[in-house]
């Protein structure tokens, strides 16, 4: 069970000086770190921050300052049922106003695009990709669709960054990150700097792993497989025109191929989709590394004559190499 901390506590008074922290300056790496490690210490710690972070969320929402006048009567009885009626006219608004749909973006295949939002925050959108918002009174929760964006994050007054990413949500702390939303379930998130939480479901914040520059995570379902890039550079490495994949399905890598390659390519059957590849090649090279799969993989190409597509297909005359140990 879940309990709340005492906000008086130590560990509550800790917790309230982070998120006013996040709200007010920039993380540099170290500081990032720091604040990471204090969150890995103690799930308590995770707890006592979320409250905090609620309250700093609230007091955000309120007026930067308040007349405080004497209880003052009524006037007259009649305004009770206008200032209900208008209570009612109000809550209606804003229902209408949660329910608008907040903005979305979209880029077709080969083309990336920049996107400025509103609260300062950059996106670079990969080809083949569509980002939304939630809505129009959360722009900072966002949902990617489908394909790859890379986020730089800013800060704003106590309110949080999300994107969901099929059953993943990833949860931000003013930081330069990647994330990557495969053919099926599996979702990946690679961090350049600063502090990410991801979960693999968004009422999951319990399990969530926070991962810091130079990490990545794999969510798979409810699997969240923790490792580190090279570099912390080398997080969204498509922004350079590059390509990387270790140990991938071929039904994630051919996804991608379609977001670049002047001729969609489709997979024939799931046995063949979990294939597993391990290459790194520039967009530029996408045409000559599907021309090269059959070399490496006990497959063939077709043209299945609808509109130029290509089928990736099992090659019966070649079994699948035995997997080492």
């Amino acid at each position: 069970m879940n309990e709340a901390v005492d906000p008086d506590s130590p560990i509550g008074q800790t917790a309230r000086a982070w998120a006013l922290a996040v709200v007010g300056e920039d993380f540099p790496p170290e500081r990032s770190r720091q604040f990471g490690a204090w969150l890995d210490a103690d799930p308590q710690h995770r707890r006592a921050y979320e409250q905090a972070e609620a309250v700093v969320m609230m007091l955000g929402h309120l007026p930067t300052s308040t007349a405080i006048e004497p209880a003052r009567r009524p006037a007259a009885r009649w305004r009770a049922p206008a200032l209900v009626a208008a209570g009612g006219l109000l809550a209606a608004c804003l229902a209408l106003v949660v329910a608008l749909p907040g903005p979305a973006y979209e880029t077709p295949s080969g083309q990336s695009r920049q996107v400025a939002l509103g609260d300062g925050s950059q996106v670079t959108l990969a080809p083949g990709s569509r980002l939304r918002a939630a809505s129009r009174w959360r722009p900072r929760a966002l949902s990617l669709d489908r394909g790859e964006a890379f986020f730089v994050v800013a800060h704003q007054g106590g309110q949080p960054f999300t994107v969901q990413a099929g059953d993943a949500l990833v949860r931000v702390v003013g930081t330069r990150f990647n994330v990557h939303r495969g053919a099926g379930r599996t979702v990946r998130v690679e961090v350049e700097q600063g502090v990410v939480q991801v979960s693999d479901r968004p009422d999951a914040q319990d399990r969530a792993v926070t991962l810091r520059a130079g990490q990545t995570v794999v969510a798979d379902g409810p699997t969240l497989a923790v490792g580190a890039l090279d570099q912390a550079n080398l997080a969204g490495g498509w922004r350079q025109g590059r390509l990387a994949y270790d140990d991938a399905p071929l039904a994630e890598v051919v996804a991608d191929l379609n977001r670049y390659s002047q001729r969609p390519l489709a997979i024939g059957s799931p046995a063949t989709g979990r294939l597993k590849v391990t290459a790194a090649f520039d967009v530029a090279q996408v045409e000559r590394f599907v021309a090269e799969l059959p070399r490496v993989l006990p497959v063939r190409l077709t043209s299945d004559g609808r509109g130029g597509r290509i089928l990736v297909a099992a090659d019966p005359k070649r079994a699948p190499e035995p997997r080492a140990p």
